[in-house]
């Protein structure tokens, strides 16, 4: 008797060996997290405009953290601010002013390039901090910790429309995700077949909940593993500090759906360690759990007991600007691996299916041109609201563009 006449007592989907099968490559944009409710890119231009009317300041730590009285941490106690807090007010007074000087028009990415380039050193931004300073700091004092203080005010609003980030707390759910169900039924059928490598730009943990769905119930691997890490976090839980292992990048992808977050993530925090010359250089990449701190990291030591604690404060990890981002695409520790396997997963796939994406990133855009075959294998842009950015560069990949959302994605669109 073969195994395929066994009566296992269900419906078992013979499925084919990882080894032997091809690839579909997925890009997913910011226009895929917008049925959740998470901003997009106008959304996002308003809020920053407008951060003077969140209840949240910054510890003396460094850390972006919320009122819980009222908005008394605003005012100086014993006529000092924390550091970071002028910080904070400099970069608040500095997008007000830069959206002043840009004929009202604020850009969140294009900002990020500014406070990188010689433009923020003319007049008219120096003079923004000028009662800010005192005599044991200076404007390149602030300008060199912007980039810290702007990057947790953008994390801060990456929250879908009930004002959540994580979903760790959330149930299992059987067959039935608000606006994706067609996008994950179809994603189930390929995952029998293919692998599927999904590409995203977004820095939500949107797709990861998707692990604790019966679409794809924990089929998603992303290239950090937990066995033998030899990183923790502390977790206070009932006046008592827990150590947990927390996964670390090795780019091992066990599973038929592989995930890529090629601009960093919520959750991706680099681990510093000292060299014996005292520079402080970044060892690897760990993604940090619900409850843990990004400065409450510890890796173990090899042969002695106890913890080698992480150096000092430092937020969650992810690109952003338009060309200061692609700037960072080489760095060694995780981007360049990111995307030295997003060049071969074009290069690969069979088919290219391209969901949110704006195509307004240049870098992104000629890595699709230069890797996927678009002259012969399909594209597909599944973009509600394509713009003519993405009309265009639908042309240059020959690809059918369906104006539709996640939820309507059914098998007919991609034959």
């Amino acid at each position: 008797m073969k195994y395929k006449d066994i009566d296992l007592g269900f419906n078992h989907i013979m499925e084919t060996p990882l080894s032997e099968r091809k690839s579909i490559s997925i890009l997913l944009g910011a226009g895929f997290s917008a049925p959740k409710g998470y901003p997009i890119g106008n959304e996002m231009n308003e809020n920053l405009l407008n951060f003077d009317h969140k209840n949240v300041f910054f510890s003396p730590s460094g850390n972006l953290s919320i009122c819980t009285n009222g908005y008394e941490t605003e005012y100086p106690k014993n006529n000092i601010w924390n550091i970071h807090q002028k910080y904070f007010m400099f970069c608040k007074r500095l997008i007000k002013e830069y959206a002043i000087a840009h004929d009202n028009n604020f850009d969140y990415e294009q900002f990020y390039d500014f406070i990188k380039s010689d433009e923020i050193k003319e007049k008219r931004y120096q003079v923004l901090c000028d009662d800010l300073l005192d005599k044991y700091g200076s404007f390149e004092d602030y300008l060199f910790n912007l980039p810290h203080i702007y990057n947790q005010m953008t994390e801060y609003l990456l929250k879908d429309r009930n004002g959540k980030n994580r979903y760790d707390d959330e149930p299992f759910k059987i067959n039935n995700v608000e606006g994706y169900n067609g996008f994950l039924h179809y994603l189930s059928q390929l995952s029998h077949k293919y692998i599927i490598n999904v590409h995203t730009l977004n820095h939500d943990l949107l797709f990861e909940s998707f692990n604790n769905t019966g679409y794809i119930n924990s089929n998603i691997s992303d290239g950090f593993d937990e066995f033998g890490s030899e990183y923790y976090g502390k977790l206070m839980h009932d006046n008592r500090i827990y150590h947990c292992r927390l996964e670390r990048f090795t780019g091992r992808y066990n599973t038929s759906i592989r995930l890529f977050k090629l601009h960093g993530s919520l959750d991706y925090v680099p681990f510093y360690k000292k060299t014996d010359n005292g520079l402080m250089i970044p060892d690897k990449y760990i993604k940090i759990k619900w409850g843990i701190g990004a400065g409450d990291i510890m890796k173990s030591r090899k042969h002695k007991n106890g913890y080698d604690e992480s150096p000092f404060v430092y937020h969650a990890d992810f690109l952003t600007g338009t060309t200061s981002k692609i700037q960072r695409y080489n760095e060694p520790l995780l981007f360049k691996k990111l995307f030295k396997r997003f060049n071969k997963n074009l290069r690969d796939a069979e088919q290219l299916i391209i969901i949110g994406y704006g195509c307004k990133d240049k870098g992104i855009n000629e890595i699709i041109k230069e890797n996927f075959d678009y002259q012969h294998k399909p594209a597909f842009i599944i973009d509600k609201y394509a713009g003519n950015q993405v009309v265009e560069f639908g042309k240059e990949i020959n690809a059918v563009i369906h104006m539709t959302d996640p939820n309507s994605i059914n098998s007919k669109l991609f034959i």
